[in-house]
């Protein structure tokens, strides 16, 4: 049960910790593209596609974490999934209504 209550927080720190990772290679590739040329020069077309390439992977392994914890929720969570449409949306207005 802490398992399932703890999966949400640490899927979202990952993802924080992932984020400020591929922000400070962004940063460190646009730095040095500083250093090395006079003004303000752009960093050239391979470091900034290695960033994005390192985002996207970073991106890609998030989702699969998600993937992972939605496949470890119980069973009747799963339950909800498989009904209809029409039969939720007619629980949740009679629900509604009630109130």
């Amino acid at each position: 049960m802490m398992n399932l209550l703890m999966a949400p927080w640490r899927a979202s720190l990952a993802m924080t910790a992932q984020s400020l990772e591929t922000m400070l290679t962004l940063q460190k590739s646009m730095l040095s593209g500083v250093e090395s040329g006079g003004p303000m020069s752009l960093p050239d077309e391979n470091k900034l596609r290695a960033a994005f390439h390192k985002s996207a992977g970073d991106n890609l392994r998030r989702w699969e974490d998600v993937a992972e914890q939605l496949q470890d929720l119980p069973d009747w969570m799963h339950s909800f999934t498989r009904v209809p449409g029409p039969i939720l949306t007619d629980f949740f207005d009679a629900a509604r209504r009630r109130k």
